[in-house]
């Protein structure tokens, strides 16, 4: 009996929950701005969007929406919503709270939820920090700061610096021309094509840096690494992870030093490029040695996985002579 009357309560209460309706209540703001612009962002919850506008101005949307049956549980969530969006000369903060009391409730969190729509101008520096929802940044020219609990981050082509905290979620950073530090917990880091230092640390995650030009500092636990370099290679790198493997990408035609160490149990293997041993050896759980006369120092410790070498054929340059002639008619 009692087990019927649980079922029942159940499905009074989901067959409830059909009244339910998404209301949405909408924050307009518009700043001018005069000098270079600033961007902080600081919200318990929320995912955020931040591009390039047509403008010199900073021009802010916050969308709030409540999944509630009645407008009147709207405006009393809403009236526990501490949002402040100030300017103090060029530059534009939102601060985000929510005050609750501290009592079980069936009540879902967040019980607003918050969408940022933010356009700035091209320079711009932006640094946004939020519990959970997702963090976009399109192409700017700035200092970029990003801090997740719970969500992703991604990043458009960045002409300055980028430094990002995920702690559940991935990051991905399309470009950046100055330094990148990016640390996750257990997501995964994939990063395009970075000018300056870029410093990487994941504790699970998968790291993947597609192109890099300047130094190389990569920390991960339980992590497989992925490190391609830009040709010619101009900075040495410094890889370690513990639980996985390391796969090091580059012009067969670049020099440098490798130091390659793989666990015990593990090799240090190369595929399509020639690498002239010091010491240690390929299918050997160590190897030191130069590729084309040697050049930037690359360290790469797997410790528990195995090290690859892979080589790359140069892209040929395609000039005005390269292109066939039209055929006559």
């Amino acid at each position: 009996m009692f087990l019927r009357i649980l079922w029942l309560g159940m499905v009074a209460i989901l067959g409830a929950s059909d009244a339910f309706a998404l209301i949405e209540r909408r924050v307009d703001r518009h700043f001018e701005i005069s000098a270079v612009a600033s961007l902080k962002i600081d919200t318990f919850s929320g995912s955020v969007h931040v591009n390039q506008g047509d403008s010199s101005a900073i021009e802010i949307t916050v969308i709030e929406q409540c999944d509630v049956e009645k407008e009147a549980t709207m405006e009393e969530r809403l009236r526990n919503l501490d949002l402040r969006i100030e300017q103090k000369a060029s530059a534009v903060s939102i601060t985000t709270r929510y005050h609750r009391h501290l009592a079980w409730t069936w009540q879902a969190w967040p019980p607003v939820m918050l969408t940022y729509e933010i356009k700035v101008p091209r320079r711009c520096d932006v640094e946004v920090i939020t519990r959970d929802g997702s963090i976009v940044v399109g192409a700017l020219q700035g200092r970029v700061s990003l801090t997740n609990e719970s969500g992703k981050i991604f990043t458009g082509e960045i002409d300055g610096q980028v430094k990002a905290l995920s702690y559940s979620g991935e990051v991905a950073v399309t470009a950046c021309t100055g330094p990148v530090d990016v640390r996750t917990t257990s997501g995964n880091i994939i990063v395009g094509r970075a000018k300056g230092r870029t410093q990487l640390t994941s504790a699970g995650g998968y790291i993947d840096l597609q192109e890099a030009a300047g130094e190389v500092v990569v920390r991960g636990n339980g992590t497989d690494a992925k490190i391609g370099f830009a040709s010619p290679i101009k900075a040495g790198a410094d890889i370690v992870t513990s639980g996985g493997n390391i796969v090091l990408i580059m012009d067969n035609t670049s020099a440098c030093t490798l130091d390659l160490t793989s666990s015990v149990f593990g090799r240090v293997k190369a595929r399509h490029i020639t690498i002239v041993a010091t010491s240690g050896g390929l299918n050997h759980s160590s190897l030191v040695g130069t590729v084309n006369g040697g050049g930037p120092r690359i360290v790469a410790n797997a410790d528990g996985g195995n090290v690859l070498v892979r080589g790359l054929d140069p892209i040929p340059a395609v000039g005005v002579t390269d292109v066939p002639a039209s055929p006559t008619q």
